[in-house]
């Protein structure tokens, strides 16, 4: 019998990736895709099938140690976990946050007690650790809320009215992405070019207008955005081949904006593409590479139904 569920939230970057490195805000979402977790009485045993894992606390792996982390936290240590997920690994998706916030909440209702938001976000926090070092806070947020958040180093996570919600096209290319190998080159890049500097204040002024487009539900302006933001990246060097298919197959399918969304070289991309969606993950399919349909801001009709589509059928 199940005794626990939990669930966390994916995420993407609307708007600000690399510039907020560098101290300007970034727009993101939670999405309505993410990861379910199941806590049944057992050892601490955690599996997740579609990612092929299978972890203990004590296994010297990073998600056995963030396992741990957050168990030790919630003073928990009789449990099983069986989490379910609709989105993939290591795509720039925010899964770690997405697991560990899915497994602190099946625990903590399972576990009997009455554990306050405050530690579970500790919990979540302390295994955030163990995948990325010195995490800057952004892909729990979004994990835990579900909403659409402004997000600054220093200042945190400020939630973001959104007049309506929209449904959104998540294209996946394939290759994992090297979040710090991305940042780093960008730094390289913007040493040797200063100028580079003028255009991480771009994005600051893009994150203000998609706050505006979001609060009068301008859809449309805000994939003008996403176009604008993709042309910075593309000048930042983080887009790859498989980037720019899925970007502009996108835009050929009815997009009116797509761009990466993450650190670049690999992950993900998203499209706002209204009554055109089946269409943009049609057309990735035949271009070889898997996607699904999601939503960000407040419920759509059919937002919950996240099907991935890969290359010649469904996963």
């Amino acid at each position: 019998m199940i005794r626990g569920q939990g669930f966390g939230h994916a995420k993407i970057i609307l708007i600000g990736e690399h510039g907020v490195v560098y101290g300007h805000p970034a727009l993101a979402a939670g999405l309505t895709a993410g990861v379910q977790a199941e806590a049944v009485a057992g050892s601490g045993r955690l599996r997740v099938p579609a990612w092929s894992l299978d972890a203990r606390p004590g296994d010297g792996s990073p998600v056995g140690r963030a396992l741990a982390a957050i168990l030790e936290r919630l003073q928990v240590d009789d449990l099983d976990f069986h989490l379910e997920t609709g989105i993939p690994s290591r795509a720039g998706l925010g899964s770690s946050a997405a697991m560990a916030v899915a497994i602190a909440r099946a625990a903590g209702a399972a576990s009997g007690r009455a554990h306050p938001e405050t530690a579970l976000r500790a919990a979540v926090d302390d295994a955030e650790k163990v995948f990325h070092g010195t995490p800057s806070g952004i892909d729990a947020a979004a994990a835990f809320g579900g909403n659409v958040g402004r997000f600054r180093r220093g200042e945190g996570w400020r939630p973001v009215p959104v007049l309506q919600g929209m449904q959104i096209c998540v294209g996946l290319t394939g290759r994992p992405r090297d979040t710090g190998a991305q940042v780093a080159a960008v730094g390289r890049l913007r040493e040797r070019a200063p100028i580079v500097g003028q255009m991480m204040d771009l994005f600051g002024d893009l994150c203000d207008a998609g706050e505006r487009a979001l609060a009068i539900g301008d859809v449309d302006g805000l994939g003008r955005l996403l176009d604008v933001a993709h042309g910075l990246l593309c000048g930042l060097r983080v887009s790859s081949p498989e980037i720019e298919t899925l970007v502009h197959g996108a835009r050929a399918a009815g997009a009116i904006g797509a761009k990466l969304t993450g650190a670049g070289g690999g992950g993900a991309v998203i499209a706002l593409a209204p009554g055109h969606e089946q269409d943009v993950v049609e057309r990735w399919r035949r271009d070889g590479f898997a996607g699904f349909i999601t939503a960000v801001g407040p419920a759509l009709p059919e937002a919950g139904h996240h099907h991935l589509h890969a290359a010649g059928g469904e996963s």
